[in-house]
């Protein structure tokens, strides 16, 4: 309701100051003021107004060209025209900007007024630049560079060569371009020029990111980091990030490119400017991309999507469907792939559509455009034959007309074969990408499996051929009668089998948990029941070695995690630590609370590891010995590793060879759990 209230409120003050504008425009109009005072006045208001008030600035300034004829005031005729071209080329009515610049031009060449002439030379530039009539942009903007460098306007210097500038870049003519830019930064810079000098700045960086130089390019947006500082734009500031971003996306540094893109994205959000909003969409799209994180790629690139919708910019729609299609097909999607391969198609081919109309468009303009320069010529030169110039005009006419005619025939022909090959490219490159995905998987298990048969041929075949020699030795021992070794020999078949049965968990964990196939079910678990239950399991084995257990715990700390994993995970680094701490050492089990997890680690003071196996301890193939001898080969610790981040933790190891060793990890807290779940029930 509040906000219904405030857009009437806005509504009646916005109709009430413009109500107010149009009474003072009538007064004026009303007043004794002389013609030519009033239609200066009527177009001053125009050009002042025209951005806000669209329909009564074209209103008042038709007003003005009407009197301004009826009273034979040229200037203000041509006033008139120039002020129609603006009014037009913000409509984007580029054809009607351009009839009405040339004629603008005409009357002020009539009354030989160089200064109009020359501005409007500078508007017409860009309107020619819109309709990619480059040529006849670039000599509108020499004639006023002249012009102005013997005026020495130096305003108007700065932002003409920066206009040449730009036409050379869509010339592709980067060196000449470049040029023209440096020449803008200079006479900026020579003359306090802040805006012009940002512009130049932006320019020069962009042709050094063509030119894959994204070192200098970056110095120069750093320089316009500093202007902003003394001069503050908020838009300039977000386009200013973006552009880093894009030159750090560019560079590969994936990471810092996020960060800057993330700022422009902040900054043009509250701008409100969806336009802007999407290019920062997708530059975080590609970075995510990647750097392989797909559900952030997917979601910047589905909201750049549906902005592209909202502002009905089928390029950017186009852009951002491709990236989606990208996504989807590295995700091995390939419905949802293709659902997003067909719209992009279709918008692919609403704006080759487009474009042919805009070209037919664009040859009947510039036809015009010939047309109206052969008039101003003639007004220049009297001496041209008209009959002459009409034939030529027709020819011409002619022959742009039926080559706008072999266009549209030939695009309607090629139009289905091109889709056709387009689609058939990007179904090769999609099932490429698949191919080389899911061979690169069929590597890694190929790896993987490989692995798995070096653990169980040479860490499962050793206990058991020793579990063998030592069943023989016993029947040997039984039959000499010599009952007093036994208790020895059992004792190591024990050893053996138990490590046999540790290996064999370890393997069936492990491969449970890559296929996806082993439960995961977190309880709330006491911490000092989980370790003094593990230490009275591993009591007898410590007491063999002649190791002392202990525990170490201040308080009664509660985790929330799935307590076989966890057991699992305590029960390997135990073992471990029994393994690699000689007799007479000293193990300890201990458990801190911190802000949101609590610590658990197991301390012993052991051989130690040195700096390069640490390095590698959580990879597959690691293989060490203990102090009798006992192999292992690292898949504890690899499952140890799976089941932690499992369960949301981290786990690292600390260590000095000679020194001892202290494997430690990290699981949520139950009250951090209980706190989150009694919040979001309120």
């Amino acid at each position: 309701m509040n906000r219904f209230r405030t857009l009437l409120l806005l509504i009646f003050t916005s109709s009430a100051l413009l109500a107010q504008k149009i009474d003072i425009v009538e007064k004026k109009l009303n007043s004794p003021l002389s013609d030519k005072s009033k239609i200066d006045f009527l177009i001053d208001w125009s050009k002042k107004n025209y951005k806000s008030n669209l329909k009564e600035a074209i209103h008042y300034c038709q007003i003005a060209c009407a009197n301004a004829k009826k009273n034979s005031y040229i200037e203000g005729v041509a006033k008139s025209h120039f002020q129609f071209g603006r009014i037009h080329y913000h409509k984007e009515d580029f054809k009607v900007a351009l009839d009405h610049y040339n004629k603008a031009i005409e009357n002020f060449v009539l009354i030989g007024d160089s200064l109009n002439t020359n501005k409007v030379y500078i508007n017409r530039s860009l309107t020619y630049k819109r309709l990619d009539c480059y040529h006849q942009a670039l000599n509108d903007n020499l004639n006023a560079l002249q012009y102005f460098e013997i005026k020495k306007n130096y305003n108007l210097i700065s932002i003409i060569n920066n206009n040449i500038g730009i036409i050379y870049k869509h010339l592709k003519e980067y060196p000449k371009a470049l040029n023209y830019y440096q020449k803008s930064a200079s006479v900026s810079t020579d003359n306090n020029l802040i805006s012009s000098l940002y512009n130049s700045n932006t320019n020069i960086a962009n042709i050094y990111s063509i030119q894959n130089k994204f070192q200098k390019a970056l110095s120069y947006h750093k320089k316009n980091i500093d202007i902003l500082k003394a001069e503050p734009n908020k838009y300039r500031l977000a386009q200013t990030y973006h552009n880093i971003g894009a030159c750090f996306l560019e560079m590969k540094q994936y990471a810092i490119a996020i960060d800057y893109l993330k700022r422009s994205l902040q900054l043009k959000e509250e701008i409100g400017n969806k336009n802007l909003i999407i290019t920062s969409l997708n530059g975080l799209s590609q970075a995510n991309y990647q750097m392989n994180n797909l559900e952030d790629a997917l979601s910047y690139s589905r909201r750049a999507y549906q902005l592209g919708k909202e502002v009905g910019n089928m390029e950017l729609q186009k852009n951002s469907t491709k990236e989606i299609f990208k996504i989807y097909t590295h995700k091995n999607l390939a419905d949802s792939a293709i659902f997003y391969f067909d719209i992009h198609e279709n918008l692919r081919d609403s704006i080759i559509n487009k474009e042919i109309y805009k070209q037919v468009s664009e040859i009947q303009t510039k036809y015009e455009a010939e047309k109206k320069e052969a008039q101003i010529a003639i007004l220049e030169k009297e001496n041209n034959s008209k009959a002459m110039q009409r034939n030529a005009l027709f020819v011409i006419l002619i022959l742009i007309g039926g080559y706008a005619g072999f266009i549209v025939y030939s695009y309607n022909r090629n139009k289905k074969l091109t889709r056709l090959l387009g689609m058939q490219k990007s179904r090769i490159e999609w099932s490429k990408e698949l191919l080389d995905h899911r061979n690169k998987e069929l590597k890694l298990s190929n790896q993987t499996k490989n692995k798995l048969f070096q653990i169980i041929s040479h860490d499962l075949r050793s206990p058991l051929a020793s579990v063998s020699g030592i069943s023989h030795l016993i029947q040997i021992l039984l039959k000499q009668g010599r009952y007093h070794e036994l208790d020895e020999t059992s004792q190591d078949l024990n050893e053996c089998v138990t490590r046999v049965l540790n290996l064999t968990d370890n393997l069936l964990s492990w491969s449970l948990n890559q296929s996806g196939k082993l439960p995961f079910t977190p309880v709330i678990i006491p911490v000092k029941n989980l370790l003094s239950g593990i230490l009275e399991i591993y009591k007898t084995g410590a007491q063999q070695k002649n190791i002392l257990l202990e525990l170490s715990i201040s308080q009664n700390l509660f985790v929330y995690a799935d307590r076989p994993m966890l057991e699992t995970v305590v029960r390997n680094l135990l073992n471990n630590a029994l393994k690699f701490t000689p007799e007479g050492g000293l193990i300890v089990l201990g458990a801190e609370m911190k802000a949101d997890h609590t610590e658990i680690w197991i301390e012993d003071n052991g051989v130690g590891i040195s700096d390069e196996a640490i390095s590698l301890i959580f990879e597959l193939d690691t293989s060490s010995s203990g102090t009798r001898g006992e192999k292992g080969n690292g898949l504890g610790l690899i499952l140890c590793k799976d089941f932690i981040e499992r369960n949301h933790g981290k786990i690292w190891v600390e260590s000095e060879e000679g020194q001892g060793t202290t494997f430690r990890f990290t699981v949520p807290n139950a009250e951090k759990i209980y706190t989150e779940e009694s919040l979001s029930h309120q």
